[in-house]
Formats: C-alpha cells, structure tokens, sequence
C-alpha cells in the first residue's frame, strides 16, 4: 500500500509522525481516513481535515494541500461528547 489521496503522495511533518506514534495509528492508516472518514470541521480552501471513529474516540487527521502532494500536520485523537456525536450524526450520520 501507497500513501496516497487524490492520486497524490502524503508526505508527513515530523511533528505528525510523533503524534501519529502517540495514538497507535500508522501511516498506512493515514489514506483510509482521509478516504473514508467524515469532514471534522471547516478547513481553508487547501486544508482537509478528516476523522473516524474508533469506539469513544475519534482519530482525526489534518492535510494540506501543496499541489504535487500533500503534507500531513497533524494527527490527533479526542474523546466524543453528546454534543458532539448529536452535531455529527445530524450533519454526517455517524
């Protein structure tokens, strides 16, 4: 398996790989939840931000842009609230 989205390599930070290790996803990860995954909030025109859920938490992940590829900058991971899982299954039927 490639890292790729949109046909398009993912190249992560450094900063992203120790956050991606402090969570226990892998890089191979990285492209199913961008592809797969629900739009977590808002980004600007060349920012993606993407989340799956994974039992009480969900793991999301932030790319940019760049044109030739992307750059991944963040991975992360936050415990759901009822006003949040409400928000999401309204707006992504999660």
């Amino acid at each position: 398996m490639n890292f790729t989205y949109k046909g398009k390599p993912i190249l992560p930070t450094k900063t992203a790989l120790n956050e991606l290790s402090d969570i226990n996803v892998n890089l191979y990860e990285v492209p199913e939840i961008l592809e797969k995954g629900f739009e977590v909030r808002k980004r600007a025109k060349n920012i993606t931000e993407r989340g799956i859920q994974r039992g009480k938490k969900v793991i999301n992940v932030v790319v940019v842009d760049l044109g030739d590829y992307y750059k991944l900058i963040h991975a992360g991971e936050f415990t759901l609230s009822k006003k949040f899982k409400k928000l999401m299954r309204y707006k992504n039927g999660i």
